[in-house]
Order: structure tokens, then sequence, then C-alpha cells
């Protein structure tokens, strides 16, 4: 029978972290045999290396370590991020079975990376009802300044690979720091950089996702009229920073991070439905060209949008989780997993709330917990996966039959 648990520390010493953490799991569990699958989230001051030795000296050796670095961890019972926080999952399979497919040299290779990870999953005999996580490690610092892997071209290559995107695929851009140190992937035996991996699970199991996006469109829609790659550099055939700074009533110096264009995937003559919307967030300024660098390459010519802003009212939270817990008819929760964009922290976005405890009382009781800080979402919107931002994404694994 398929089963979980989780574990948490925010020990900073990464011995004492991984070892607490994993124990945790497993005492919580009470399973007598080395679980399968460990899905493993640590922060960037954390050794890579000595924190996977020491998870399997507690798991044992066999088992399987996917994941990588989190600017923070969320469990039932606490949470935090910005400091040493390790987060896991143990992951006992039962009847059910994984695969995990992986490939390297992301840096200006999303595409063929995706490609590969594609090329992979076929093999695998893999059928589109089937759950699939995305990772991989977004921080490139190679050539000293920081460049983000993309999401986006990513999913290019995966669906060119398969014909098709996986419908239900979720997963993340992953980073352990807001410093953007650079980032890792524990992709089942190693530690790697630069790299994506997909898993995927075959068998009972089955994974369902709602997006939670705290944001609502303010009105206009807005045409990007020139882009280079992740830079939005005219709307409306005027140039982005002025153009953006006379209507969003930010000063582009508070652009980045903070500045977000949603992108109706619906009808836009319907009211507003934020399962049709795929928000995107500013990362930097290009002053040379007074153009706005974005987390993702989404925005190109010919992209409509408007400007979103943002509703930290959690109360819409809990009844799209308790939907997807009624959803699930006569079959048994197992596993609840949730993606969480770091910039919705609210030491961060100077909120005094912290959506985190929202999704643990929502939760509490019914299946154990992990929650990450990620750098980008992917979640499915309008019926296809895309790249999102300020957004979290919370999934629920399900089992047939009874407990």
């Amino acid at each position: 029978m398929l089963h979980a648990s989780v574990g948490f520390s925010d020990n900073p010493d990464t011995e004492i972290a991984g070892r607490e953490a994993a124990e945790e799991a497993l005492a919580w569990a009470k399973v007598d045999r080395p679980c399968d699958l460990v899905l493993l989230f640590a922060t960037a001051r954390h050794n890579p290396d000595l924190l996977r030795d020491v998870v399997l000296s507690v798991t044992g050796r066999k088992t399987s370590i996917v994941g990588g670095g989190a600017i923070g961890a969320i469990v039932n019972n606490c949470f935090g991020y910005g400091g040493d926080q390790v987060g896991l999952a143990a992951i006992w399979m039962g009847e059910s079975r994984f695969a995990l497919a992986s490939s390297g040299g992301t840096t200006g290779n999303e595409v063929a990376v995706g490609r590969a990870l594609g090329e992979q999953l076929a093999s695998f005999g893999f059928k589109p009802g089937q759950p699939v996580l995305l990772f991989y490690d977004a921080i490139d610092r190679t050539c000293g300044d920081m460049r983000l892997h993309l999401a986006t071209p990513l999913l290019a290559g995966l669906e060119g690979a398969l014909g098709h995107l996986p419908p239900g695929l979720v997963g993340a851009g992953l980073q352990g720091d807001y410093e953007c140190s650079p980032s890792h992937l524990w992709t089942g035996r190693d530690v790697s950089s630069h790299h994506a991996l997909l898993l995927a699970f075959d068998g009972e199991l089955r994974l369902d996702s709602v997006v939670l996006h705290g944001c609502r469109p303010t009105g206009d829609y807005y045409t990007v009229t020139k882009a280079d790659k992740q830079t939005v550099l005219e709307i409306d055939g005027q140039p982005a920073i002025p153009f953006l700074e006379a209507r969003a009533h930010l000063p582009a110096d508070e652009f980045p991070f903070f500045l977000i264009l949603g992108v109706n995937h619906g009808d836009p003559a319907l009211p507003y439905d934020e399962m049709k919307y795929a928000n995107h967030l500013c990362l930097a300024l290009d002053r040379e060209r007074n153009g706005i660098v974005m987390f993702e390459s989404d925005l190109v010519a010919g992209a409509r949008f408007q400007l979103m802003y943002r509703s930290l009212d959690f109360d819409y939270i809990a009844p799209k989780i308790d939907g997807l817990f009624a959803g699930l008819g006569g079959r048994r929760p197992v596993f609840s997993f949730y993606i969480n964009c770091a910039g919705r922290a609210a030491r961060f976005a100077s909120e005094d709330q912290e959506d985190a405890v929202v999704v643990q009382k929502a939760v509490a009781g019914r299946t154990p917990l992990l929650g990450i800080y990620s750098g980008v979402e992917i979640a499915p919107v309008a019926g296809k996966p895309r790249t999102l931002d300020w957004t979290g994404v919370f999934c629920l694994f399900s089992t047939g039959g009874a407990p």
C-alpha cells in the first residue's frame, strides 16, 4: 500500500538537520521497511552532498533522493524560509512505481533538455494521465553574473518530443535562497547542477492540483509589441518602462519582484477566472533599452496582458483545497505537496499573513504535507501546463481503495 510521511528541520548543522528530518519522517510513518523514494528540499546554506548522504544513512542506501534547493519548507506542523530549512517526504510506493528521467546542460539548451526528458519519458511507456513532476535548478552562476534557466523552452522541448504536454504536469524552478546562489538537483543517486528531471508515477496513483494566485487584474489589456527573450521592450508601441510606470502606480525601481503581468488564456469577455490566468513577475530592469526583464520568456510580441494587483486575502485558499479533497470520491488521499512562490512569503511581501499557515490548517489531519518555496511554478492553466509566478500550486496525491 502506498504511504507517505514528512520531516522538517531548521538546524544550521547539515548533518544534524538531515538526520532530524529523516528520523522524524520515519517515526511518523511507523513502517517497518525502507522507503522507496524521498522528496528532499533544502536551502542553499546546506551542503547538498552531505545532506543526501545523511538522509540515506537513515532511510536506507537503496532509497532514491529527488529534489533540490528551496528557499524554505512547509510541513503539517511547522514552516520556515530564508534560513536553514530542510523538508522531506518519505514515500513507500506499495504496488505503484516511479520512473525518473533527467538531463543536464540546461544553460542555453533548455529546448534540447526538454526534448531529452520527453524521449526518456516516452521510453518508459508513459501514459498521458499518469502523474508527472518536473523540477529544474533555476540559477546559473557559471559566468559570474546571474542567469535563469527557463521553463518555457524546457516545456516546448518536452512537448516537441511527446507531441503533447502531460495534462496534469506540475513542477518548479528550484533555488536555495533569495540571493540566487548557485542551485542544484538531487537526481536519484547523484547531485547535479544545470539539470532538469521528470518524476513520473504509474499504478493507481493520481495527482490533482489547483492554482492559488492571490492576484486580480486591474482592467485594461495591453499588448507586447517588441520583446527579446525574457525582456519586454515595447508595449503598445511605447518603451516598456515609462509605459508601465505611468499605469502601474509604482516607480520603476520597485518593479523587480513586485510588478505582475497576467495573461488570460480564457475568454476576455467572461468574468475573471483565476484558473485561466498565468501570472508573470518582473525580475529586473533593462535601463539601457527601457525594458523589463521577466522571470520567463512567455511575453513575446503579440502577447496581451493585464496589470495584476496582489490580493492577499487568503480566505479563498481553504475552499479550493477542500474542493480537491471532496472530488476524490472513494479514492484515498495519501500526500499533499504545495509549491509556493517565495515572493508570497509574508516577510518578503511585507504582509502579516502567511499562506503556509492557511494551507496547514486546510490540510490538517487529512494527509502528510510537504511544501516548498520556489522561484518559478508550473501547473495546468486553461488545460495546459504553463509557467507561473506569484503563485501557489496545491497538489493532492491519491490512490484507489480504502486505507
